[in-house]
């Protein structure tokens, strides 16, 4: 380690960072140093007050050391404002060698000419205020070893020459106790020294470790930052897109089904089968697709409820009971008259993609959906003798867009996301879903649910329809008034020709106040209100059906067409007693859900 450091030119940039700490430092410890320089010029005046030194010899050096002193005080308090660097490091460090080498000289002169001066009893007391002095300001400044020596080295060179010269042999003693002491004071300076050093650019380097750790922390959360903000905006933007997609897809299902109702060959009947599989399989795929992405944007809401166990399982039987046999499978269900504490509608929705995906994959056998209660919680089966799943492709099977590979499942339509929401969902619900599953013999699936007590009255009405609520037996009365109000044409020619054509009188119109005029045209009072959530720049679906209302009685049943599962919507459709029903459905679906309507 070099002592001086006049230049920083050949180090590190490390070690020259160090240097120019220790540059800084020792200007900026300067004041602290001085009531100990004054405490030793005061002890040093007293003792040229016993000595016998003419005033012409040692007051010009005690002069120069107080003035020393007393100059480098406004000097060092300057500093403070000074940012020290390599541009202005070498000026600062050569004033600081100067001044104490100055300081150092003068006291050496001083401190030479006075010990010849004092008679041999005050030699002691001269000597311990030296070492004392000289070493205490040596180790203040030991970070800066070559600062501590410039310092102290005059004085303790001239004592050295005082003492050797007076040729007396105790004074001899003395000299060679000071060089040892010397020698063991700059040994340990130095060791000192060194290792300060080595501190410093350990400390350094820890800093500059830390700092680059931050960096890199720094820069990882801001690129995690912006992924999640990239990811909540694609999630926000299939939950808004869900609605425009939708619509088409509600209407082609209106039309299509309207058609094959009025076809008549046997060919043309297969056609519209096949037909009717691609676009049932179509809606699912969005279904699934707009499931996660609703969920993703935390735009689905979770409203438990007390749920009775034979209402769901009613409610699935006439979904799935047709599809079943149109594949020639044996659909059973086995329901209890237990309750569940959980959401019926995202309970309902679960328990679809289980049974989709099980007659999906079942080829031939049965599907069987049953509840066994273990505990405080009621197990909701789906069982099936489909082609298994093997003991690997278990743990992965509710990842999204897995697939096991099996040719079979291969050959099936779908992205693989149908498991993957019921995953998300049941991590939404707490809903404890399990797997087991053999290749080949078929696999059960099983959603555990909290048991509850049964309500002590029958739950009210409004809001989500109830899961488990049967149709009419019989149709709608002749020419019923129903009230439709969609901004979409072609969504709402579809909704008309089917009421039509199931005995229903529409009155559509693109707003409500057309709707109204339309009423009065026809001179009709509605018995239903049709309406689509979202209406353009039209306002909602909400301020559509308030309007009716306000025209035709507030009591007039209301339906609501939504593809959003937003949280707040839940609770809009329940304070203003309208039932929600989620696009795309079906021309059964809607007739279904019109005539609970009607019948409440």
């Amino acid at each position: 380690m070099r002592l001086l450091s006049l230049s920083l030119k050949g180090l590190s940039e490390q070690d020259a960072a160090i240097w120019i700490d220790m540059v800084r430092h020792s200007w900026l410890v300067q004041p602290r140093a001085l009531p100990m320089q004054i405490v030793g010029l005061l002890m040093l005046a007293t003792l040229i007050h016993y000595s016998s030194l003419p005033t012409a010899l040692w007051l010009p050096p005690w002069v120069c050391m107080f003035t020393i002193w007393a100059a480098v005080i406004p000097v060092a308090l300057h500093f403070r404002r000074v940012d020290l660097g390599e541009h202005n490091y070498r000026p600062w460090r050569w004033l600081l060698l100067g001044w104490r080498g100055l300081h150092g000289l003068s006291g050496g002169i001083l401190c030479g000419l006075l010990y010849g001066g004092l008679s041999p009893e005050w030699r002691i007391p001269l000597l311990i205020v030296v070492v004392v002095f000289t070493y205490g300001l040596t180790f203040f400044a030991i970070e800066d070893l070559g600062v501590a020596m410039i310092g102290s080295g005059p004085v303790v060179l001239s004592l050295l020459l005082a003492l050797l010269h007076s040729g007396r042999p105790a004074d001899h003693m003395l000299a060679v106790l000071l060089i040892a002491a010397s020698i063991n004071g700059w040994l340990a300076g130095h060791a000192i020294s060194r290792r300060l050093f080595e501190a410093a650019r350990l400390r350094r380097h820890h800093a500059e470790l830390a700092e680059t750790l931050a960096r890199e922390v720094n820069e990882v959360t801001i690129a995690k930052a912006h992924v999640e903000l990239a990811n909540r905006e694609k999630s926000e933007f299939f939950a808004a897109a869900s609605h425009d997609l939708r619509q088409p897809l509600y209407s082609l299902q209106l039309l299509f089904d309207l058609l094959r109702k009025q076809l008549a060959l046997p060919t043309h009947v297969e056609l519209a089968h096949k037909v009717d599989v691609s676009l049932t399989s179509l809606r699912h795929v969005f279904e699934r697709m707009f499931d996660v992405a609703r969920i993703e944007a935390q735009k689905v809401a979770v409203e438990p409820q007390v749920v009775s166990v034979r209402e769901l399982f009613e409610t699935l039987d006439c979904e799935f009971s047709q599809q079943c046999q149109d594949k020639q499978l044996t659909w059973r269900v086995s329901p209890t008259d237990d309750w569940l504490l959980t959401d019926p509608v995202l309970a309902l929705r679960m328990l679809r993609n289980l049974i989709e995906n099980a007659i999906r994959y079942t080829p031939a056998g049965q599907v069987h959906l049953r509840a066994r209660k273990k505990g405080h919680l009621m197990y909701l089966q789906v069982w099936d003798t489909g082609i298994g799943i093997s003991q690997t492709d278990q743990i992965q099977v509710f990842r999204d867009y897995f697939q096991v590979k099996n040719e079979a499942r291969r050959a099936q339509d779908g992205l693989g996301l149908g498991l993957g929401v019921v995953r998300r969902l049941a991590a939404l619900t707490g809903a404890q879903i399990s797997l087991r599953s053999r290749p080949a013999k078929g696999s059960c699936f099983s959603m555990g649910l909290p048991l509850a007590q049964p309500p002590s009255r029958p739950a009210g009405t409004g809001g989500e329809s109830s899961p488990g609520r049967s149709a009419p037996s019989s149709g709608p009365s002749s020419g019923q008034g129903v009230l439709i109000v969609d901004d979409q044409v072609d969504v709402l020619d579809a909704v008309s020709l089917v009421l039509k054509d199931s005995g229903y009188t529409p009155i559509a119109a693109t707003t409500a106040q057309g709707a109204i005029q339309n009423a009065a045209c026809l001179a009709l009072w509605p018995s239903a209100i049709l309406c689509d959530h979202r209406l353009g720049d039209m306002g909602d679906g909400f301020d559509a059906i308030q309007t009716l209302r306000y025209e035709f009685g507030d009591d007039l049943p209301a339906l609501m067409i939504t593809g959003d599962m937003s949280p707040d919507l839940n609770v809009r459709a329940q304070a203003y007693h309208i039932t929600l029903i989620h696009k795309p459905i079906d021309r059964g679906e809607l007739l279904q859900a019109l005539e609970n309507l009607l019948v409440t």
